[in-house]
């Protein structure tokens, strides 16, 4: 749109013509949907150069893995529902039950950054953190969520039982590879949790109703049958957990 607008000044007249222009913001993160995958070679799946892998390795330094990728060694779980399978950790339910089904690690994390490639067939699944099991199917805390709906948000579970941050199901739909491998990249700092899902930031806010430290762990949700798989999975402590923040149950996984 043109405007002009005719001033007078004695002896002369002045003309002066204004264009309107209009400005946009630039969109959100979430606004944005160029997912990528996991994958060989180098991939960026966040904001920064701790967001890139190299053949599922984070590039910087700093970071160790928590899965030797063929034994349970450092975690913790029911019986009957977790092995090591083709370099992954597998929890299978094999068909529908009551309760939830954990594996977690025996080591407490409060702030950090983590990388892992996920898979799930089924209903509902979710990489858990900042957790203080009870139980192998008691286990209030953060879930970065998998399931129809869920994909890309975070959920308080056995806590305050609802999402904390949540994520369009419409935009999730278009950059999760269903039954095929997805990457989370998490940030856990202080109260403030960042969420990048396949490359694609779904979730960054604080929180301080949440739980300040705890283990990492896996979800079966109880209903119908879920197969999950884990891999790649990196971590990389940022400060000191509080100690004492999770029992580990007795039981040991025997794969």
């Amino acid at each position: 749109m043109r405007t002009t607008f005719v001033r007078f000044f004695a002896p002369f007249i002045v003309t002066v013509a204004f264009t309107a222009v209009t400005f946009s913001a630039p969109p959100s993160p979430t606004d944005v949907l160029q997912p990528v995958y996991p994958g060989p070679g180098v991939v960026a799946f966040g904001d920064s150069p701790e967001g890139t892998v190299t053949n599922g390795k984070p590039v910087m330094r700093g970071w160790k893995s928590l899965f030797d990728g063929k034994t349970l060694t450092g975690w913790v779980g029911e019986k009957g529902y977790w092995e090591v399978k083709d370099g992954a950790i597998v929890g299978d339910k094999k068909g529908e039950t009551p309760h939830h089904h954990y594996l977690f690690t025996d080591k407490d994390y409060s702030d950090f950054e983590l990388h892992i490639d996920v898979k799930m067939d089924g209903y509902n699944s979710g990489v858990c953190t900042r957790i203080q099991p009870k139980s192998f199917d008691d286990v209030p805390g953060y879930q970065v969520d998998m399931g129809d709906g869920y994909w890309g948000c975070l959920w308080d579970e056995h806590h305050r039982q609802k999402k904390i941050f949540d994520f369009p199901k419409e935009k999730a739909d278009k950059i999760v590879r269903l039954k095929e491998w997805n990457h989370y990249y998490v940030r856990h700092v202080g109260s403030r949790v960042t969420i990048f899902l396949n490359g694609v930031k779904t979730a960054d806010g604080d929180d301080p109703g949440g739980f300040p430290s705890g283990p990492i762990g896996f979800q079966l949700c109880h209903g119908p049958n879920t197969i999950a798989s884990f891999k790649n999975i990196y971590i990389k402590p940022l400060a000191k957990p509080t100690a004492g923040t999770a029992p580990t149950p007795p039981e040991k996984v025997v794969p």
